[in-house]
């Protein structure tokens, strides 16, 4: 062999050696602390990287930890990655495992990690003490040891000490996970187990669990295996103590006081027989990377002043803050730091937009301090996180010194995939994305780190192809996959929470619910987790099932429990039962696409035949073909039309053309809220108008996307606009109205989306807007790195794509036809003419909330009857209090509303609320196909849970009647048909009143005031239609 010959081998075998070596798709200890990962699969999935793109075959080996070959794989063709142990492994246990990858006829050198197995059952008990007591187990240590692991969860928050030592610290243990499960995280104590005695501390915290009204609990396990092969474990029992912690009061998310001094003078008590719980809990190793701190930031002290300090993170984050101080405060004082969004216009913080309508003046993310009266005491809690961007400091002298930081506290997601271009603005977009997400995944995905910390199903449903495309999240979400399913309900409902560790679980919304096959068909692409589909097609198919039970007399999805919102937060409302048909229609499609791949197929042609069934009906119900009208003419009534197939072809292109035009309309922004924003950027994107979603970048002005991008705090907000007063809604740390855009830089700037399981196949078809004229996307899949990247040089566009062995590729260009790739790089190069950029003409003035509700698309008849009739006098309510209203500014969910002014009407004497407009002379109705009613319950006072009526009558005394459906945070109309009603030529009357349930019915979007005033409604307006009525 040549010098040059042995050189390209050497670097053959390099290229090859693997590294990166996991074990369930983590690496076995967590790099800084004590935390071990165990396997959590019986049999463990071994998995490696290499640089050899021409891998042709595998051989793994496991050893047990005294050198036994335990399991081997032999010599495989494979391009694979990964590689399930072929027999089931014992508990407790240290193995080896080697790898070495083979290219043609060389075999790179061996690679070689080691791991370990948890815990598979346990004799530790259940322990159940008030929040903020302190569990001390006492244990001897009484040989040579050589490994000991502390195994821990609880319902709850715990933080560990062994001889005061921390174990845990800076971290959110146990996972947050449903209530009939408990996630188990280990940790390496080797070097605290010494020959001797030792005290094993658990202190317990509320967290979620407080929503339980139950103490917290906590199960622990000390497994101490000693050099002469003996195993001692330790278990809390009846010898442990109990005394007070430095925790005096835990209240999630409004306070967390700490005091030293509670410890100094605690006295020990025997634990009781009561505090042993009984439960039946399945027990895992929890498989999710942890919720911990993350990083470090230094911020900027921006004003001192009376006692009161403020810092400026410069940004948004989730997590905690620490104040150290170098000098000592008196005894007893208490130091008090405040977290966040906002500082008001007299520089102080202002936590308004974080309290919720029952909070009562009661201030959120508060830690205190007792200070000792020594230098050195350090401000920081143990359990609670918070969301902010400022802190506040009271309590401290002037000129006492201290040093603030904030560490940022998420799971610990890795990034796997980055994309870089030219464009600041598509940059910024990803930045927000990426640190809105990070702030809102402890343990759970949830809505903000702020006010509720919730795993609110909407937020993940509108971000699912970015949290999945931007950040490995292969256990997070099949851990939260799991979630859904053990939360789901006999009905077959997905919770709008889930998890949920409250026994009542907030109804169903089909939009929310999205997630789970979002998420479920989502993974599989990205990962090939054929196990975990198995296992979950069964709740699928009932969420399926549940939702299809929703359908009313027209058989669109008309009937379901809720609708958060009708859409939650958006500047013009969809009907509900537009976006819950698409949502429904969605699933199904997922279903059948997963019933397919797993070999059911008269399954799945049974699900696409519903879909059909689905698309039909809306058609026809909510389609105005001759007019090109769709529902009430909405964005996102079009846009949902459009991803759920309902409307296809030149209807579907018309509906577009209305999206854009309506954008362009209102000075290039969106409209939808969290039930259609992803709707609308995705019918954009596939309709080919990704022109128009970057112009909607490019608008800096509130309300809309492009103010996130050019204002705030670094992150998405809940609105699209910042109001600092906004008390329920107005967090700035909320993914969901941002996220789709991430989404699209991926699938339409792009281009890219795995389909078929684990990347086997994908298809690269990016969208070439102006302004974006050198983009590079990277990711890592199961079988290595795929690579899209392009540049324009002119009017000509080269792009190359890369794509890893075992794997094909469709890559569809403007103007081309597909082409089918192998594994390899390729190139190709098109001439590409560019659509120049819209810019709107300035806004005239500033936009303040609320939004101004357009007229309904399917209204071509007169409006404003209620209007006249307030200026007539002709406007009575009898039996009730009438008051009138310019314009109404619905809180804490703002809505857009129609053009005052508006009746507000209120009972009297117990009697039914009634509005009744009385016509001067009998009103000519025969070209009228429909008339109508809006009506808004959202006030206080408002009769919520009660259904809008309205009734027409006639000259002949002859009446036509409807009841509407009431969605809550919203405005509901109510109409009625006359095409076949003789007494619309003569109409003399119109009444709107409210009939109500045979039992009561609980609003859980917009509660009712405390107070035992009467119940009404709004009415904004009653018009008439010679159109078709479309929704």
């Amino acid at each position: 062999m040549t010098l040059e010959q042995q050189t390209g081998r050497d670097e053959q075998i390099r290229r090859a050696t693997p590294y990166d070596l996991r074990i369930d798709g983590r690496p076995s200890r967590e790099e800084g602390s004590r935390a071990v990962n165990p396997a959590f699969r019986p049999r463990p999935r071994l998995s490696w990287r290499t640089d050899a793109a021409d891998r042709e075959g595998y051989e793994v080996v496991v050893l047990a930890e005294d050198g036994r070959s335990v399991w081997s794989s032999g010599p495989r063709d494979s391009v694979e990655f990964f590689v399930a142990v072929g027999t089931e492994l014992v508990a407790h246990a240290v193995y080896r495992w080697r790898v070495r990858v083979r290219t043609g006829e060389v075999w790179s050198e061996w690679a070689e990690a080691s791991f370990e197995t948890g815990p598979t059952s346990t004799a530790a008990r259940w322990i159940g003490v008030p929040t903020g007591t302190r569990l001390r187990q006492g244990f001897r240590s009484t040989g040579d040891v050589e490994r000991a692991r502390l195994h821990l969860t609880a319902q709850g928050l715990v933080r560990a000490e062994i001889d005061g030592a921390p174990i845990n610290p800076g971290r959110l243990d146990a996972t947050r996970t449903d209530v009939t499960r408990a996630l188990v995280r280990s940790y390496d104590v080797t070097d605290l187990v010494t020959p001797g005695q030792h005290a094993l501390d658990l202190v317990l915290g509320l967290g979620e669990w407080q929503h339980t009204g139950h103490e917290p609990r906590v199960l622990a396990e000390l497994v101490i295996r000693y050099r002469d092969g003996s195993v001692e474990i330790v278990c809390p029992d009846e010898s442990a103590r109990l005394s007070a912690s430095r925790i005096a009061i835990d209240s999630p998310l409004y306070l967390e006081r700490h005091d030293v001094g509670l410890e100094a003078g605690a006295t020990w008590t025997p634990i009781t027989e009561d505090a042993f719980v009984s439960t039946a809990l399945t027990l895992e190793i929890d498989p999710t990377p942890p919720a911990r701190v993350v990083s470090s930031i230094v911020p900027i002290e921006r004003s001192r002043h009376d006692g009161v300090r403020l810092y400026d993170l410069g940004v948004n984050i989730a997590g905690r803050s620490r104040v150290e101080l170098t000098d000592a405060v008196p005894t007893g004082t208490i130091i008090r730091v405040v977290h966040g969004e906002h500082v008001d216009a007299d520089g102080r913080l202002d936590t308004t937009n974080l309290t919720m309508p029952y909070d009562n003046g009661r201030v959120r993310q508060v830690v205190e301090w007792v200070a000792t009266g020594s230098p050195g005491d350090v401000v920081e809690p143990w359990f609670a996180y918070h969301g902010f961007r400022y802190v506040e400091v009271h309590g401290l002298p002037d000129d006492v010194r201290a040093e603030v930081r904030a560490e940022t506290l998420h799971t610990a997601l890795e990034s796997r995939a980055q994309v870089v271009t030219d464009n600041p603005l598509v940059t910024r977009l990803l930045e927000r994305a990426e640190r809105t997400m990070l702030n809102n995944v402890h343990g759970v995905p949830e809505d903000c780190p702020t006010r509720e910390q919730s795993a609110w199903t909407g937020d993940t449903a509108s971000v699912a192809e970015y949290e999945l495309a931007a950040f490995d999240t292969e256990n997070f979400l099949a851990k939260w996959l799991r979630d859904l399913m053990t939360s789901q309900q006999p009905d077959g409902a997905i919770p709008a929470v889930a998890p949920d560790v409250r026994e009542q679980r907030l109804p169903a919304d089909p939009v929310w619910g999205s997630a789970f096959h979002r998420i479920l068909l989502g993974h599989w692409l990205h990962y090939g987790d054929d196990a975990l589909v198995r296992e979950a097609l069964p709740a699928l198919r009932r969420w399926a099932d549940f939702q299809l039970g929703c359908r009313d007399e027209d058989g669109v999805v008309g009937r379901s429990p809720i609708s958060y919102g009708h859409d939650w937060l958006a500047l013009e409302q969809t009907p509900p039962p537009v976006h819950h048909t698409g949502a429904t229609i969605d699933c199904l499609v997922a279903l059948a696409q997963l019933e397919t791949a797993f070999g059911d197929d008269p399954a799945a042609q049974a699900r696409r035949d519903q879909a059909d069934q689905l698309r039909a009906a809306a058609r026809a119900r909510f389609h105005d073909p001759a007019r090109g009208v769709f529902a009430n003419g909405s964005q996102g009534a079009y846009a949902v039309a459009i991803e759920a197939g309902i409307l296809t072809g030149g209807d579907a292109e018309q509906a577009a053309q209305r999206i854009s035009q309506d954008i362009l309309a209102r000075g290039n922004r969106i409209s939808g809220g969290f039930a259609t924003t992803r709707s609308i950027v995705r019918a954009l994107t596939t309709t080919g108008h990704s022109n128009v979603i970057a112009e909607l970048l490019a608008q800096p002005a509130a309300p809309g996307i492009g103010a996130m991008l050019s204002s705030g705090p670094g992150t998405f907000w809940e609105c699209w606009w910042i109001d600092p007063a906004n008390t329920g809604t107005g967090s700035l740390d909320h993914v969901g109205l941002g996220g789709p855009f991430a989404s699209w830089v991926w699938e339409g700037l792009a281009g890219l989306r795995p389909t078929s399981a684990g990347y086997r196949s994908f298809v690269v078809a990016p969208q070439f807007v102006a302004g974006v004229n050198d983009l590079g996307l990277r990711t890592r899949t199961p079988r290595g790195e795929v690579r899209v990247s392009y540049r324009f040089a002119g009017s000509t566009v080269a792009i190359t794509v890369d794509i890893p062995p075992a794997t094909t590729a469709t890559l569809v260009l403007p103007g081309e036809p597909p082409r089918e790739l192998t594994a390899g790089q390729h190139a190709a190069s098109i001439e590409y003419v560019r659509a120049a950029a819209v810019v709107p003409e300035p806004d005239e003035k500033p936009w303040t909330a609320p939004s101004l509700a357009p007229r309904s698309a399917d209204v071509t008849g007169p409006d404003g009857l209620l209007r006249s009739a307030i200026a007539d006098g002709r406007l009575s309510t009898p039996g009730s209090e009438l008051h009138l209203v310019d314009r109404l500014n619905c809180m804490p969910i703002p809505h857009a509303q129609p053009l005052g002014p508006i009746a507000r009407v209120l009972p009297v004497d117990g009697e039914a609320p009634v509005a009744r407009i009385t016509f001067a002379e009998p009103l000519d109705a025969s070209d009228v196909t429909f008339a109508y009613a809006l009506v808004d319950l959202c006030h206080e006072k408002s009769a919520h849970g009660a259904f809008p009526t309205l009734r027409l009558i006639g000259a002949d005394t002859s009446e036509r009647t409807a009841v509407g459906t009431t969605w809550p945070a919203g405005v509901n109309r109510v109409a009625v048909d006359l095409t076949d009603w003789p007494g619309r030529a003569a109409v003399v009357a119109v009444e709107v009143s409210l009939r109500f349930p045979a039992h009561d019915t609980e609003d859980r979007v917009m509660p009712a005031s405390t107070d035992a005033g009467p119940r009404g409604f709004h009415l904004a307006d009653i018009g008439l239609s010679t159109a078709r009525r479309t929704w």
